[in-house]
């Protein structure tokens, strides 16, 4: 699977896991940035219509992505986070993840 392939499933699998409160997904982190080595994950930011529940959207996210995870040589890390609070970019990693990351 190409890198596009996989972060075209990503964005699918969690669609289907969300449905509508999905409001984005990115890609970001040093696979984005074309700096990864063998032991780099691929970090993705869930951008969802709120409350976010931390545990159990991390939950929705792992369960989501498991299988794809298992076929991939990279662990898939997916961060959820209202999309209220990102598009504030009162958090450093919002303000470089808007510089640096990828839209889905």
């Amino acid at each position: 699977m190409t890198r596009e392939e996989l972060l075209h499933r990503i964005k699918e699998l969690l669609q289907e896991a969300y449905g509508d409160r999905l409001q984005g997904v990115i890609f970001y982190g040093s696979e984005a940035r074309g700096e990864a080595t063998k032991d780099s994950d691929i970090d993705i930011l869930v951008l969802l219509k709120g409350p976010v529940d931390l545990w159990e959207d991390i939950r929705t996210n792992v369960k989501a992505l498991y299988d794809l995870e298992l076929e991939d040589i990279h662990p898939i890390h997916a961060l959820p986070v209202e999309i209220e609070v990102f598009e504030a970019g009162e958090y450093a990693i919002f303000r470089n993840v808007k510089i640096e990351g990828t839209r889905l």
